[in-house]
């Protein structure tokens, strides 16, 4: 584990470390077996990029023929290729003492020992960073974190996969990013860098009363997906929570309340849309006062549904579902579920409306999980069908103020794609040409996870 410091002094211990990215080509992943025929290295201090060295090897065994396509090396490229043996002193060398990283540490790192033992050579003591495990702690949520998409949505140049050099300087480029987040976001220790579980997601923020008023406003200012932020008193007792999508009027409510309420903690949590938002406030909801709950529903009825008449906010009743009280609004059937963008980019998440759970929700690519897509619509419907589908229950507020978001959304066709389980069963294909279009058009609008919180 990397030595901690003290927290003032964090960000030049940081600069003062010298990193070796560094990524493995091989025949395969048998250690006995497969040999190395590319290796490219990349060395960081004072978080740039200072040097580089790049070796084509010659394995002196058959490369397989998906290696070839893979990463295009082949018989050719390595014919006049130096052995391992000829050029391990200098990797070696150029490795240093430097912390190092991969973006598969744990198959990288024990390769290339394999091949010092091999040589009776001692096997590499170095520190070691994995940047494919630092995204997973990152980016809660990530359904795919190889190197090429992680380059794609943090805008790194990555000309040609599987190929060492640009494969390790493309990890390079994202290890950097991911360093001066963790500055950003007031890294305290140089262990958090190994280990940075539930302390730096970006997309969630924890901000205490004890912290300079400064730092909610431009927690606000760094990002412009829709979020949930929520209060928190004494003990974690819920106060208030806010869906938002950044409207003046959003920002204003917070800072009234941020002045007016005994808060110990405000939680910022970002999402891909409002409805998401508005899913993970019923987990609040009715643990709030219920004068603030009257508040918060009538503030979501004028900025999102001001076309409609605020109900009276004097509104009491139990906990209920969504389908009674959807009928009786709109008089038909306005569909069985939902599908919106999720915060990640090109991910997004299907509900069965009447089950707006994040428990019951999946999240999926399209079109690669397109089959996994139909298995849960097909496994939904038949649920609901048989009346065995698990129902959501709303508070009364709520839930009002829901069914008519949702109808409008249908209406609106705004960012989301609501369909009946006979859409599916009907006209399968019809139904993916439908979902792909919707995946083709929809646009966000923020620009996550290069905007955090």
């Amino acid at each position: 584990m990397i030595k901690s410091v003290d927290s003032k002094n964090v960000k030049k211990e940081i600069e003062a470390l010298s990193f070796c990215v560094f990524d493995l080509e091989t025949t395969g992943g048998n250690h006995d077996k497969d040999k190395i025929i590319e290796i490219g290295l990349v060395k960081i201090e004072n978080l740039k990029i200072v040097d580089e060295k790049h070796y084509l090897i010659q394995p002196e065994i058959k490369i397989p023929d998906f290696i070839q396509k893979l990463t295009q090396i082949g018989p050719k490229e390595v014919e006049h290729a130096k052995l391992i043996e000829n050029v391990i002193d200098e990797i070696l060398n150029f490795m240093g003492n430097s912390v190092l990283v991969a973006h598969n540490t744990s198959f990288d790192i024990p390769f290339f020992n394999s091949v010092l033992k091999r040589l009776g050579k001692k096997e590499l003591v170095n520190k070691s960073l994995c940047t494919n495990l630092m995204t997973k702690h990152l980016i809660p949520n990530l359904l795919n974190s190889n190197l090429n998409y992680m380059s794609k949505i943090f805008g790194i140049k990555h000309k040609q996969a599987h190929r060492a050099l640009d494969d390790a300087k493309a990890t390079a480029e994202l290890l950097i990013n991911y360093i001066n987040i963790f500055l950003d976001k007031g890294i305290t220790k140089i262990n958090h860098l190994y280990y940075p579980r539930n302390k730096y997601e970006l997309d969630l923020i924890n901000i205490k009363s004890t912290d300079k008023k400064t730092k909610l406003t431009k927690s606000l200012q760094s990002f412009n997906s829709p979020f949930l932020i929520t209060f928190k008193g004494d003990n974690g007792i819920i106060l208030l929570a806010l869906p938002c999508i950044h409207t003046e009027n959003e920002i204003k409510f917070i800072k009234e309340y941020a002045s007016k309420l005994p808060w110990k903690t405000i939680s910022i949590k970002l999402y891909g849309s409002l409805l998401e938002c508005l899913v993970h406030l019923n987990n609040h909801f009715t643990k709030i006062e219920n004068n603030l709950r009257n508040e918060i529903s009538n503030f979501l009825w004028k900025e999102h549904l001001s076309s409609y008449k605020v109900p009276d906010n004097s509104i009491t009743g139990k906990e209920d579902t969504l389908d009674k009280n959807m009928l009786e609004v709109s008089g038909r059937d306005i569909g069985d579920f939902v599908i919106i963008n999720h915060l990640v980019p090109e991910q997004y998440i299907v509900y069965p409306i009447l089950s707006l759970h994040q428990k019951s929700c999946l999240i999926f690519r399209y079109p690669a999980h397109q089959k996994k897509l139909i298995q849960f619509l097909r496994s939904r419907s038949a649920k609901m069908q048989a009346g065995k589908i698990k129902k959501t229950p709303f508070a009364p507020q709520l839930r009002k103020f829901l069914t008519h978001y949702i109808i409008n959304l249908k209406e609106t066709n705004d960012h989301a794609l609501i369909f009946t389980k006979k859409q599916i069963q009907k006209n399968e294909s019809e139904f993916l040409e439908m979902a792909k279009k919707f995946c083709d058009d929809s646009v966000r609008k923020y620009n996550y996870p290069r905007e955090y919180v």
